[in-house]
């Protein structure tokens, strides 16, 4: 059996797939943006589907790492991080959705063991911060000292419990079950699905007793798809002079495409180490994505394989077409929801592979790995 790692954003996992499932109109709305269908629409939906529907609540850790009483702590810590009195239903109507992606998909294959760690917003450097997180050291101690200073006194970023790294989801990466470096390390194949890129990820040293809620900022992660999520994740968190500083350090300072080139860096010697280990690597973007202007080129060694990706040399002359049109040959009238709404389109609503789309990306990788890769 073959042990699979895979890294993405939201197109690696189920979301939107179901979706048709909220509004039996579902089809037939195609003029609300993507804020009023997620914040009005969908919304009110969502929250109905579960009064119907009530078998598909999590009672219990999916991922069968945490008991009861653990559960129930992580339920009320997601709520609290989330801002949610939802959290359960988001999480579990996301666990629901999850089950129809083509990383769940190809999992059915007894030949494979597939780890999937995509994560809805995140990018590249959130991937690489969580990589990093068991070697974090906070950077001032219970003292306020900084970790430059002699007398500071080491204390770990995230909390451990053994195994597990228990802070701000992290046991999804880390726990007794696996463990998210050594995976990304030894696992026989790791598939990064290239996202919209470059993505805000980013850690905290501000003091907690500026923070809403008295909340240890330091312990958490954030990411977010583009500036816009960002800003509007803040507020949940900050007021007053701290909010004012931090959005208009992101806004008009912030690095993000420097920030970028780092982790862009780590996961190339990363791959680079996997290769001399004789381990595989499959990277691929699904939709046209913007590469070379962030200074990535396609890789092709033995062990590196790249898929639907450009070799345009100049960083300004257009996007990569993604695996849809590169591999699968799809047109636009078949990827583009709303040139004919139904199910029968390789996307959904906005763009997320839909439960046909995430099938054919399932048969398309389990061919790819079994062709160039085995």
């Amino acid at each position: 059996m073959k042990t699979i790692a895979i890294l993405g954003c939201s197109n690696s996992t189920g979301e939107e797939t179901r979706d048709w499932e909220l509004d039996p109109e579902y089809y037939n709305i195609t003029n609300a943006t993507h804020r009023e269908w997620y914040t009005k629409h969908r919304r009110t939906a969502f929250l109905k589907f579960f009064e119907e529907n009530p078998e598909v609540m999590l009672t219990s850790d999916p991922n069968g790492i945490l008991d009861s009483n653990d559960w129930n702590l992580f339920l009320e810590a997601t709520k609290h991080n989330t801002g949610s009195l939802d959290a359960i239903k988001d999480l579990s109507w996301n666990t629901y959705n999850d089950k129809f992606a083509w990383p769940a998909l190809l999992d059915k294959h007894e030949d494979y063991k597939v780890y999937n760690f995509s994560t809805r917003g995140a990018g590249l450097s959130h991937f690489e911060l969580v990589y990093n997180a068991e070697r974090s050291m906070k950077e001032y101690d219970f003292k306020k000292r900084h970790i430059t200073n002699a007398m500071y006194k080491p204390v770990e970023k995230y909390i451990k419990k053994g195994n597990t790294l228990s802070d701000n989801g992290m046991i999804r990466y880390y726990n007794h079950k696996w463990n998210f470096k050594d995976l990304l390390d030894n696992a026989d194949i790791l598939i990064w699905q290239f996202s919209g890129e470059p993505r805000y990820a980013l850690t905290h040293v501000i003091d907690q007793e500026v923070c809403k809620y008295n909340t240890d900022l330091s312990r958490m992660f954030t990411y977010a798809a583009n500036l816009d999520s960002l800003l509007g994740w803040l507020p949940n968190y900050l007021e007053g002079d701290a909010l004012k500083t931090y959005e208009d350090w992101f806004t008009y300072y912030y690095d993000l495409s420097a920030n970028f080139t780092r982790s862009l860096t780590w996961i190339e010697q990363l791959m680079e180490i996997r290769e001399l280990k004789g381990k595989k690597n499959m990277l691929f973007p699904i939709h046209p994505s913007f590469t070379s202007r962030l200074g990535f080129k396609a890789i092709h060694t033995e062990g590196t394989k790249s898929y639907g990706f450009d070799f345009y040399e100049r960083p300004d002359s257009g996007s990569c077409p993604g695996i849809f049109i590169d591999e699968l040959k799809l047109d636009q009238e078949e990827i583009l929801f709303a040139a004919r709404p139904g199910p029968e389109q390789y996307t959904a609503k906005y763009s997320h592979p839909s439960e046909k789309g995430h099938r054919a990306i399932a048969e398309w990788v389990n061919k790819v790995i079994r062709r160039d890769l085995l």
